[in-house]
């Protein structure tokens, strides 16, 4: 174990003593708190920022600080392709000539979000503040809350009698581990809270849980190009009874069929250009054409096909295994296949990252409506992102000493 698990170890040792120290903190003291830990690191330069990362995080922080009324000085990012150009208007530099015209006079917030690596790039280049863009939305939350998993520290306080129900009814001292750093992450933005995450390969398909069954039907809803399809027929050694896709970009399906094509797999996988959801029907949604599409409620928002899981056809090909990556539409996702769930027992994944509080309401509601499934939690990135509540039946359960229930 690294000396940074040794330290998270220690420190979130019990939920009841994380619980104890959050409450000790009087709502004034936590609004002051997060209202102003962006303003301690970025002293005098609050309003000489420069964003590092001038991908989709990056171009949509600065939209929301153009609406706060804040211009940044210019993006910086390890981008080879990016340096020289202007992203959204503002002029891409690289990190060292970032850190020469600006490191004594400019706060970097870095719009990443594994970007633990280039904070320490940019300590080591001299730049004296460097920010979690996380600290930046706490301060300008009216704009930016709730994003990216982010939410305000004083809204976590009022959901603590759900977080430790979750703690109670979750499977294994790993995913009770997981509740106690991410409570103590999200409440502080403290780093030395959190263990290394698990093996980003294993996303979705967890190999101390769950073993492969050459009969699974498998379902990917948020297909986005067919990356999770790849993933699942290399784990499963190209074995399975049948696969569902559903994606509602239009040209992300189109790249998901072209791929499926190129993997050899067509006779085995249906694809259907669909959301998933809570009701059959036509819903509002924002198509980015990656990974980030999702769905909206502006009327400016096109109008795509969305069904429940409930109402699909499945013949013969009964779903064994279901995953869930829908852009923060997972609760609704799981309403629509309730008589699915409790008819067939399928295995689930299900993204928890999206929002801060599907941490601990999807594990609940997953409970609510089949409470016999031993429930689990796992993350695949650093600080909230890429976590996964895996749902599994006893039967299907890989138990730490190898053997299989």
């Amino acid at each position: 174990m690294s000396a940074s698990n040794t330290k998270a170890g220690t420190r979130a040792s019990t939920l009841e003593s994380a619980v104890e120290r959050i409450l000790s903190e009087s709502l004034d003291e936590v609004r002051r708190r997060q209202q102003e830990a962006f303003n301690r690191i970025a002293g005098p330069f609050a309003d000489q920022l420069i964003l590092f990362g001038a991908g989709p995080l990056g171009k949509a922080t600065l939209q929301g600080l153009r609406k706060a009324g804040v211009e940044p000085l210019a993006f910086a990012d390890n981008s080879e392709r990016l340096l020289g150009s202007e992203v959204d208007g503002l002029q891409v530099f690289s990190a060292s000539e970032a850190a020469k015209r600006f490191a004594q006079s400019a706060c970097f917030v870095v719009t990443i979000y594994n970007g633990a690596a280039v904070r320490r790039q940019l300590n080591q280049l001299g730049c004296q503040r460097v920010a979690h863009f996380a600290l930046l939305y706490w301060k300008f939350s009216d704009i930016f809350v709730p994003r990216s998993g982010i939410d305000l520290p004083e809204r976590l306080r009022d959901q603590l009698a759900d977080v430790q129900t979750c703690y109670s009814v979750v499977g294994d001292e790993k995913s009770r581990r997981q509740i106690v750093e991410q409570v103590i992450w999200r409440y502080w933005l403290d780093q030395n809270a959190l263990s290394g995450p698990e093996n980003p390969r294993d996303t979705y398909f967890p190999s101390d849980l769950v073993a492969p069954n050459s009969d699974d039907v498998f379902v990917d809803c948020g297909g986005f190009d067919g990356d999770t399809i790849r993933s699942f027929n290399e784990h499963w050694g190209g074995q399975f009874g049948h696969l569902f896709a559903f994606e509602p970009d239009a040209k992300n399906c189109a790249r998901l069929r072209a791929n499926v094509s190129a993997m050899g797999i067509n006779g085995s996988v249906t694809v259907t250009e669909s959301a998933v959801g809570s009701l059959s029907g036509k819903l509002r949604f924002v198509s980015m054409n990656s990974a980030a599409s999702h769905a909206a409620k502006a009327d400016s928002a096109e109008e795509v096909q969305c069904c429940r899981l409930d109402d699909v056809q499945w013949g013969e090909f009964a779903p064994t295994y279901i995953k869930m990556d829908v852009e923060s539409a997972e609760p609704d996702a799981l309403n629509g296949a309730a008589e699915l769930l409790r008819l067939h027992r399928p295995i689930l994944a299900v993204c928890t990252y999206h929002r801060s509080e599907h941490l601990w309401q999807i594990p609940l509601l997953i409970h609510s409506i089949v409470p016999e499934y031993e429930l689990f939690l796992r993350r695949y990135a650093e600080d909230c992102w890429e976590a996964v509540c895996y749902a599994i039946p006893q039967h299907r359960l890989r138990l730490a000493n190898g053997v299989q229930g």
